[in-house]
């Protein structure tokens, strides 16, 4: 959870710099990001919650989720430590990861 939490601090004081290429397909409101001290408190369900695309959970944030998109260039900058904290929680990650990639992505475009 540190990682990601870092991760996503670094990207709400960087924000302006990280939405500025895609400001013309972004919907983030600012006023409904979180403060990095909030996010700081949060458990890793309370996370996943505000992260996961689900559209009729009460703690989904759609507006944390993008910024935390548009904030893959600061895992990318982490470099090794982010790697290697993926590759050790990959058991943990990868079925959210390809469940997103296919029910919402796969399935509609060639399955339905």
């Amino acid at each position: 959870m540190k990682i990601v939490k870092e991760i996503y601090s670094q990207a709400f004081f960087r924000r302006e710099e990280l939405m500025k290429p895609y400001a013309e397909v972004l919907e983030i409101d600012e006023v409904l990001l979180p403060l990095p001290s909030e996010v700081q408190q949060w458990t890793s369900r309370q996370y996943v919650a505000a992260l996961r695309h689900d559209d009729s959970g009460k703690s989904y944030n759609p507006h944390f989720r993008q910024l935390l998109h548009v904030g893959y260039k600061i895992a990318a900058e982490m470099g090794k430590s982010c790697h290697d904290a993926l590759v050790r929680l990959d058991e943990f990650i990868a079925p959210d990861v390809m469940g997103n990639l296919y029910d919402r992505h796969i399935q509609p475009l060639f399955m339905e």
